[in-house]
């Protein structure tokens, strides 16, 4: 009774169904984890239109097919901030008598501007590359993504993939493929996903996005927080020296797998 409650379904906790079935939280826990019943994280896809849809697939299929035994090397920005409340774990507080928690304990200050670091890296199954930070406020346009390009990938190409193993697949932002950057790539014969070929909307398929959930999780760990950007630097490259290195492997190995997945089977969405 209790499995078939639980298994597949989102729409019942496990405080619910102790009122329910009238016994304990804690035997809840134990019925669904002797049935081998886990808690897990929703995984946040955009809303597609069934045009973007069937597109989306047959690019995803074509990069497959046409891309065969290469080293897949990914890249992307996310921002930083001086603490990150919104990791699992750092907005939760226990406390007998709320009115005697500190305030320090029981409120989260935000700041209506926030300020950010925005942090780039490049990945591919042989390594990560050095992080390159740019200042809050200031936009990746062509000139900035030229020069990120410039400092951080191809050092990465020269580092890792001298033999042309690889093919390099940004996402579609406009400065990715603005044109002095596209005449940069064929300048240098950097093998890129072209504009044309390149699926719009795949964050599920681009394993670089579990990339930063991780980083994060570890920057941040333990509601870790600092006042200052300098510090939020030397905590990123350590955390980035530190990662599990086969735990990266395995993530960007797996992206000809995941792009394989959707020309076979399509998008798997809410219905």
């Amino acid at each position: 009774m209790l499995k078939k409650a639980f298994d597949y379904k989102d729409k019942m906790s496990q405080r619910q169904a102790a009122r329910k079935y009238e016994i304990s939280q804690q035997m809840v826990s134990k019925i669904l984890k002797n049935n081998g019943i886990k808690a897990r994280k929703k995984m946040k896809i955009p809303k597609r239109t069934e045009t973007q849809k069937i597109e989306g697939r047959t690019k995803c299929g074509n990069l497959y097919l046409k891309n065969p035994n290469v080293y897949w090397i990914l890249d992307d920005e996310s921002y930083f901030t001086l603490s990150h409340s919104t990791i699992n774990g750092n907005d939760v507080f226990y406390t007998s008598n709320i009115d005697a928690t500190p305030a320090g304990v029981k409120y989260t200050e935000v700041a209506k501007y926030k300020k950010k670091l925005l942090v780039w890296i490049c990945i591919s199954e042989l390594g990560v590359s050095a992080p390159i930070f740019r200042q809050s406020g200031m936009a990746v346009n062509a000139d900035v993504y030229l020069d990120i390009i410039k400092r951080g990938l191809v050092p990465f190409i020269r580092k890792y993939h001298l033999n042309n193993d690889y093919k390099f697949w940004p996402d579609l932002a406009s400065s990715h493929y603005a044109n002095k950057v596209v005449d940069y790539y064929r300048a240098q014969n950097i093998r890129f996903v072209e504009k044309s070929e390149n699926p719009a909307n795949v964050p599920e398929v681009r394993p670089i996005e579990d990339f930063w959930s991780i980083l994060k999780g570890e920057v941040y760990k333990g509601g870790w927080e600092t006042d200052d950007f300098d510090v939020l630097k030397k905590k990123i490259r350590l955390c980035l020296r530190k990662m599990d290195q086969n735990l990266v492997q395995d993530l960007i190995a797996g992206t000809s797998t995941r792009l394989n997945k959707i020309r076979n089977s399509g998008f798997i969405e809410k219905r």
